[in-house]
């Protein structure tokens, strides 16, 4: 059977491959310390789900139905509200597009607005799925790098010079995956210059809009001029808590919107109606914000303890810590040198013969190396401490 060459060209995932390192520890009985879940460590508000389990066993046949490609009209306008409570953005309901996480309103976003060969502009290192998802469209990637040294912000002049009119699309991630960087005003105010003057669609990902500790999310959405290019994307799977109910939802320009929905009603029809109903359940008891206030003290001292237990443990490494995100992206070069190791393979060793699970930083770009990715919202702040003293305990060994 021959396979599709974009396909079979895609590199199996190293991020997959760390994970079933850590599954199969588990099953052996084996104490894991894992950083490398991109999901947050508390469950969903309990509320909200005693809502939604009455709702389900009153209304099984409402619940588990088909609804419009779009998402549940109700849900629409609670997300168009939401926007305009926290950022004083006002979008139509009949804008939104309710999705199967904000990965699907990329690639939905990709699909319409991009044809093989084109260029997609990444702020790198990057979310690691936005390099297979050019790969599976065929598009080429043109990079800015982002340096630890500098906040991990783009640098501004590099910018200016690589928004020209032959890219096709840009996607900007903020707060960021993996850095955790919010984007500085100076860095997002060149990007919405060039989307204005020259028409480049930019394709915002904001799905840890929420996780925020001392800094603020940047809505650029009022910006003159921008909202006829803007596509902004989100996820329910940060700020509740949901991932594996794989819901998200994205909103941008009407003419837009109407081909994203055709897309949409050919790829999955609708997205998962009981999450649609969970995550309504929040705005109709109000209880996101209380959930929000609840969870962020928490996630915010697991990254003071992880980060504490980073540099107590192991001085050689530089860090930063972030105001935003779930993730700390520390450079471990001046170890990984000495022990001649790539991020990859000391990973994969680390997962193997310590059970702390970390990914490497590679897989976010080459500006990645050298470096990873540890979520810290995961795991009590206790473990996240052993973990990080197993990790120095690893080197040391070496």
């Amino acid at each position: 059977m021959q396979i599709a060459q974009n396909i079979a060209d895609i590199p199996p995932s190293v991020h997959r491959k760390v994970v079933s390192i850590a599954e199969r520890k588990r099953r052996e009985g084996k104490v894991i310390y894992n950083f490398s879940q991109g999901q947050p460590g508390l469950p969903p508000d309990a509320e909200s789900l005693r809502a939604f389990s009455d709702k389900l066993l009153k209304q099984p046949f409402e619940i588990s139905k088909y609804v419009e490609t779009k998402g549940l009209f109700p849900l629409r306008q609670a997300l168009s509200d939401d926007i305009k409570k926290y950022g004083s953005v006002d979008v139509a309901p009949d804008q939104f597009v309710v999705t199967d996480g904000a990965l699907e309103g990329l690639n939905l976003s990709l699909s319409c607005l991009t044809k093989p060969g084109d260029r997609v502009l990444l702020l790198e290192p990057c979310y690691s799925v936005y390099w297979d998802l050019l790969q599976f469209h065929e598009l080429k990637a043109f990079t800015v790098s982002q340096q630890l040294e500098d906040g991990f912000q783009p640098n501004p002049e590099e910018l200016k010079k690589a928004l020209d009119p032959d890219v096709a699309a840009i996607i900007l991630c903020s707060p960021d995956n993996p850095t955790s960087r919010i984007i500085s005003k100076e860095a997002a105010g060149t990007i919405i210059d060039a989307v204005v003057e020259k028409g480049i669609p930019l394709l915002y990902d904001e799905a840890y809009k929420h996780i925020l500790y001392e800094g603020e999310h940047l809505w650029i959405h009022n910006h003159t001029g921008l909202a006829e290019n803007l596509v902004s994307l989100s996820s329910f799977s940060k700020d509740l808590a949901i991932p594996g109910f794989r819901l998200g939802y994205m909103f941008g320009p009407k003419a837009f919107i109407e081909q994203v929905t055709k897309v949409k009603a050919m790829t999955s029809i609708c997205s998962p109606t009981p999450s649609q109903h969970l995550a309504l359940c929040y705005f109709e008891n109000g209880r996101k914000e209380p959930y929000l206030q609840k969870v962020l003290p928490v996630y915010r001292r697991r990254r003071d303890a992880l980060f504490h237990a980073i540099t107590s443990n192991l001085p050689l490494v530089r860090v930063i810590r972030p105001d935003a995100g779930m993730y700390l992206f520390p450079d471990f070069s001046a170890y990984l040198d000495r022990l001649h190791l790539s991020d990859i393979d000391f990973s994969l060793g680390l997962a193997e013969e310590a059970e702390v699970i970390a990914l490497p930083g590679s897989i976010s770009g080459p500006n990645g190396r050298s470096h990873l990715r540890m979520c810290f919202v995961g795991e009590t702040e206790e473990k996240l401490e052993a973990g990080a003293l197993k990790l120095a305990e690893y080197i040391s060994r070496r």
